[in-house]
């Protein structure tokens, strides 16, 4: 079902003179069995052309307003970043009254475009993809609330769990477990006894790299080789003291009944290759376990960006009974170095490292441009406040913590099962005598498995907010619309200390947008500088 409008202009807005020349198609997929397209515009009329998709597509004159923020700035700068917002048309002629009777909205997707209006649909700028959460319809208005795709990672890191018939599908306790997972160089992981008859574990739902060693009590077994599959495994014969791997499935077979805990050092997944940097287990966890498409989905660019600036090999290990959503597992693995994802205003997703403002500027704002000449200038967060004199950050994850262990264990060995992570750490007494009330905060999470990574990140941490910042907020015109977060700007203003110039980071933003003459047009930008 489509709606037209008639007659059609060529240039509906140039006899009033109105200087708004953007207009927006929103497409509404309201259901799964009907699909309803509904295109809007600003513009009192305006259709495709034979040569655009769609073609010869009247857009009706009835969007009102547009609004949407995106932040990175929580209680820490970073880790993952969300979007919403509403969008508003008009309903004063009741030609949507039907709407609500027959259709659902939610979770279907948005589409808005930017270009003039008087230029083919084809030069639009796609301002949005987004989707909705919900809408309001009453005699004056159809309210739409807006999100990203962010929902779209709201589902489990691992839906893989066990059946419990027995085998590899593990036994009736093991029903409704979550199957592990190990990335990188995971230490000290405990696996899961899977068939306890035959003294099967597994480490991993998948092949894996390798396994570097198995503990009994932190007692090292030997190793006794690799089968190609469950069957051979099931069968192979073993003697005490021994351990078979099966890379294919990430299990392991012991020789004889363990006199205690029973931990492996395991290199994991290698479903597509081995993974150990923290963009490429994300990039896997977006691909593997969320409708996302790779690379369709994805801003490889960033992904690319983010294997260039942090290469160092992480690792992490889930168990049956870690609950994590994809979502919370990329906040989890960004968070440690510093970093972030979450999906761009054009639906793609990208993945970012805060870092200090560098390089070319992708947009220039002078006072002239910030509406009535504001700027504010604003403290970093809280836990920012003041800055931290040391930064600790993890490294060598211990991953089963233990003090049942067999007399002949090292005490080298005791000491490594003992922690659960090692420390390492970057200070600065400069900042501690300029800010006598410098923080010393707890560690970071990271999921570093060297120590000199670990310690070029706390140094990087030290550098980063040693110097004196803060988050500049200005209402700024529409060309700030295109802006991302972590995009690097350069603000000029005659106050504070922007005289001559200031790179910053985009760190939040929200756009009002009215299309009905009421109220200003803004684009809130904070800035961290």
């Amino acid at each position: 079902m489509m709606y037209g409008i008639a007659p059609m202009c060529a240039l509906p807005w140039s006899a009033d003179r109105r200087d708004l020349r953007v207009y927006f198609d929103m497409t509404m997929d309201l259901s799964a069995e009907l699909t309803l397209k509904i295109y809007v515009t600003t513009a009192a009329g305006y259709a495709t052309e034979p040569s655009d998709t769609p073609a010869n597509q009247p857009f009706r004159g009835v969007l009102q307003s547009f609004s949407f923020s995106r932040s990175i700035m929580q209680s820490d700068i970073g880790q993952f970043t969300t979007g919403t917002g509403n969008l508003t048309i008009s309903n004063d002629d009741a030609e949507y009254d039907f709407l609500p009777l027959s259709y659902a909205i939610d979770g279907r997707p948005i589409q808005i475009r930017l270009g003039r209006v008087d230029a083919p649909y084809a030069e639009t700028y796609p301002l949005a993809q987004l989707t909705a959460s919900g809408w309001n319809i009453d005699t004056e208005v159809i309210s739409i609330d807006l999100e990203d795709y962010s929902y779209k990672l709201e589902v489990p890191l691992q839906p893989n769990t066990y059946g419990g018939t027995g085998g590899a599908d593990g036994g009736t306790d093991l029903t409704g477990k979550r199957k592990p997972l190990a990335f990188g160089n995971a230490l000290n992981v405990s696996p899961v006894l899977l068939v306890p008859n035959l003294l099967i574990y597994q480490l991993h739902d998948g092949p894996v790299q390798a396994v570097d060693a198995v503990y009994d009590r932190g007692v090292p077994l030997t190793s006794g080789g690799n089968v190609a599959d469950y069957t051979t495994l099931a069968a192979a014969s073993l003697t005490p003291g021994q351990f078979k791997t099966c890379l294919s499935a990430g299990l392991v077979k012991l020789g004889s009944s363990a006199a205690g805990t029973v931990t492996a050092d395991v290199r994991g997944d290698n479903s597509s290759g081995y993974i150990t940097t923290t963009a490429d287990i994300v990039r896997w966890a977006l691909r593997e376990r969320t409708v996302l498409e790779d690379p369709g989905d994805l801003d490889v660019a960033s992904f690319a960006a983010v294997n260039t600036a942090q290469p160092a090999p992480v690792a992490y290990f889930a168990g049956p009974d870690d609950n994590l959503t994809v979502a919370a597992f990329v906040q989890a693995l960004m968070g440690g170095i510093g970093g972030w994802g979450g999906h761009r205003l054009d639906g793609t997703f990208e993945v970012r490292i805060f870092q200090a403002p560098s390089g070319d500027p992708v947009a220039v704002f002078t006072r002239d441009d910030m509406i009535g000449g504001d700027i504010k200038r604003e403290p970093l967060p809280e836990s920012y406040r003041p800055p931290r004199w040391r930064w600790r950050v993890p490294y060598a994850r211990n991953w089963t913590v233990q003090t049942d262990l067999a007399g002949a264990v090292t005490a080298a060995r005791k000491a490594f099962v003992a922690e659960p992570y090692r420390l390492a750490e970057a200070s600065s007494s400069t900042i501690q005598l300029d800010h006598p009330f410098a923080q010393d905060r707890d560690p970071i999470q990271s999921w570093f498995v060297n120590e000199s990574d670990a310690a070029a990140e706390a140094a990087r941490l030290i550098d980063l907010y040693k110097t004196t910042r803060a988050i500049y907020r200005m209402p700024l015109p529409r060309r700030a619309l295109r802006r991302e977060m972590g995009d690097v700007i350069r603000v000029t203003h005659d106050r504070f200390d922007l005289r001559f110039g200031r790179l910053m980071i985009v760190v939040e933003w929200k756009a009002q947008v009215n299309f009905t003459g009421e109220g200003a047009d803004v684009v809130e930008i904070a800035a961290y500088g």
